[in-house]
């Protein structure tokens, strides 16, 4: 189309190209050569001052309210492109993985991706990331926890009410948590989240200008898991937006590489460097078991060696009376912010005989049952701001087919059954060993357990778990749990069949 006509300048031809391109890629209307052609001709009539190189784009920028309002629409519409597809790459990866796995690998059953959210942004560009999040639980049976951060409470509202409309009741799968007292500036307001609680952390735009930046990032470590992603989305160089929308820049492409930053980083899995990490210093283990760590292949050492953490402190069952453990519990839920405790007394017990019923039965009511109910009342008297995590062990304690009960264990089972409802919601496990453990085994075995217990955490649908060897394959562990369900009720009412009999009391008589 020849453009004289339209009196356009030789040197304003790459502009042309520039804004047609531009608005071409917004698809927000019909464009035409001609239509840009127009528009850049009011551009120019309007602003021939930056021509003139009176001013530059960023004074125009600034003194206008209409320009700055098309600026930030523009970078709202960047920033959520960048966004999806930042969460289009992490889903189709995890859809990836779930097709690639076997029939025997119930990897993604139960489990659940928790994804921490920080933003500063309005509500705008998140339909497109719910839909990705809900097509991927409804496809893998992935449970999701999304923890939704915005200081700002206005946004946040606003959020939640575009969430709840357009979820509707498809959050069958996916929790979603509104939180507006987390703010990346001030490292107090991430105090209020456990020690490692999440899978993926996504922040954007919240970097830019932070004067603490270092800080900023170690309190997104604090609250990452080993191994798990922290993804930063930076939009830079603001200026090129503005030439972006004027054209007065000669672009090859629509969107310069440059104009944002992707920081992809993943926690180490280093237990060496791990235990230098100010979360991991923060965090304690408390074991009660039989202390036997001069034997490198008791169940205790190999516990110890494996935990995650170097703070760990263990209540031996021979040497260790309720009155060491009321003094020490209060002060290490004091000194430590994250406390975890594994129960296994019952893994030592004594076995039932002819000659020490007796001794059997009395350790399984004061030691065990009363030790257990005596660290829950110290914890809920302690009243800490994060209740520790209990997991109790016990061996061949609950009913399986393929297994050999322990009937001294039936009190204690009903017991800790008890108290999970009594403790604080989801804390407390109940972990039952069906494998007879040997020097072949057992590491493979404490390490597996080990994994679980810190992959549960904060898992809402199971308390109750057998782990036991595959029978076919050692080096697999399997995960037995408990499935409850509703008795359906019959409507249907039998009518019966009554048969009329007339007595006449005379003539029976």
């Amino acid at each position: 189309m020849a453009i004289k006509d339209l009196n356009l300048n030789q040197q304003h031809h790459p502009s042309l190209n520039a804004c047609h391109s531009f608005a071409s890629t917004l698809h927000l209307e019909q464009v035409t050569w001609h239509s840009t052609q127009l528009r850049l001709i009011q551009l120019i009539e309007r602003f021939p001052h930056i021509l003139s190189e009176e001013k530059n784009g960023l004074n125009i920028f600034f003194g206008d309210d209409e320009i700055g309002e098309t600026f930030r629409q523009i970078k709202t519409l960047i920033r959520a492109t960048k966004i999806q597809q930042v969460f289009h790459t992490i889903c189709q990866h995890l859809q990836l993985q779930y097709e690639q796995q076997t029939k025997d690998d119930n990897s993604f059953e139960n489990y659940r991706l928790r994804i921490f959210w920080l933003t500063n942004s309005d509500c705008s560009d998140v339909s497109p990331i719910l839909d990705l999040l809900l097509n991927l639980s409804q496809q893998t049976g992935l449970l999701i926890d999304l923890h939704y951060a915005d200081s700002d409470p206005i946004q946040l509202a606003n959020t939640q009410q575009t969430f709840n409309k357009h979820i509707n009741n498809q959050i069958k799968n996916l929790s979603i948590i509104y939180d507006e007292t987390i703010d990346l500036y001030d490292s107090k307001t991430f105090e209020k989240i456990r020690i490692e609680p999440f899978d993926i952390i996504f922040s954007s735009n919240q970097l830019q200008g932070n004067q603490e930046l270092i800080n900023s990032l170690v309190d997104l470590r604090r609250l990452l898991i080993p191994n798990d992603l922290l993804l930063l989305l930076e939009l830079v160089h603001i200026p090129l937006y503005f030439d972006l929308i004027f054209g007065f820049h000669i672009i090859e492409s629509t969107l310069n590489e440059n104009e944002s930053t992707l920081i992809i980083s993943q926690k180490t899995t280093s237990k060496e460097i791990l235990q230098r990490l100010v979360e991991r210093k923060n965090q304690l283990w408390l074991i009660f078991t039989k202390d036997d760590n001069n034997n490198k292949n008791s169940f205790s050492h190999i516990l110890s060696s494996l935990l995650p953490c170097s703070n760990i402190k263990i209540f031996d069952i021979h040497n260790s009376t309720l009155d060491i453990i009321c003094f020490g519990i209060p002060v290490l839920l004091t000194t430590y912010k994250q406390v975890s405790i594994i129960f296994a007394w019952q893994l030592d017990q004594v076995a039932l005989n002819e000659n020490k019923d007796d001794l059997a039965f009395k350790q399984n009511e004061e030691l065990l049952c009363g030790t257990l109910s005596r660290i829950l009342q110290i914890i809920q008297k302690s009243s800490p701001y994060f209740y520790p995590f209990v997991y109790v062990l016990t061996d061949h304690a609950q009913f399986n087919n393929d297994s050999n009960l322990n009937l001294i264990a039936s009190p204690f089972i009903g017991l800790a059954r008890s108290l999970i409802t009594e403790y604080e919601r989801h804390r407390l496990q109940l972990l039952d060993l069906q494998t007879s453990l040997n020097n072949n085994n057992q590491s493979i075995f404490i390490h597996i357990l080990i994994e679980y217990m810190i992959n549960s955490r904060y898992s809402s649908d199971t308390c109750e778990v057998v782990l036991c060897l595959n029978h076919t394959n050692q080096n697999q562990v399997q995960h037995l749990t408990w499935h409850y369900e509703m008795l359906q009720n019959n409507n249907e009412q039998k009518k019966s069949k009554y048969e009329q009999i007339s007595i006449i009391p005379k003539r029976e008589v």
